[in-house]
């Protein structure tokens, strides 16, 4: 089974019907065969951000990770020593920690695919290997 990382992002557009990127993400997810697999700290950010839009929002999340939507990674000793060397490498583009979580479990479990819709970081930040993560959203457009 393919295993596909989500970002935070596609993880509030899901629940927000006015988000421009509800659509587009809540069809890829629908035709999506695979495990979607996450960082704790991901959810967290997620979760923050539904919260501030809407109870309803908020509760709607995390029902539905809760049904197992999405396996839900807690961050290990190595991610976040990977985590600290990537936060010092990219410094000068201060990306965010869960940015930096799903790159550290990314480089964990040997995936190289992301459902993200950031245009930028992703495709600055690399995986172990030098590679960039691809944007599964990017190659649908």
């Amino acid at each position: 089974m393919q295993k596909l990382l989500v970002d935070s992002g596609p993880l509030v557009a899901l629940f927000d019907a006015d988000d421009r990127w509800h659509d587009p993400v809540a069809a890829f997810l629908k035709k999506f065969p695979g495990e979607l697999v996450t960082s704790a700290a991901n959810v967290t950010e997620a979760a923050w951000i539904s919260a501030s839009a809407s109870d309803r929002m908020l509760r709607n999340l995390l029902t539905w990770l809760h049904r197992g939507a999405v396996s839900v990674h807690n961050l290990e000793r190595r991610d976040l020593s990977r985590i600290a060397v990537l936060s010092v490498q990219y410094r000068t583009l201060r990306p965010d920690f869960a940015d930096l979580a799903l790159l550290a479990l990314a480089d964990r479990l040997k995936l190289d695919r992301v459902l993200t819709l950031d245009k930028r970081d992703f495709t600055v930040l690399r995986l172990k290997n030098g590679r960039p993560l691809r944007n599964v959203l990017a190659a649908e457009a």
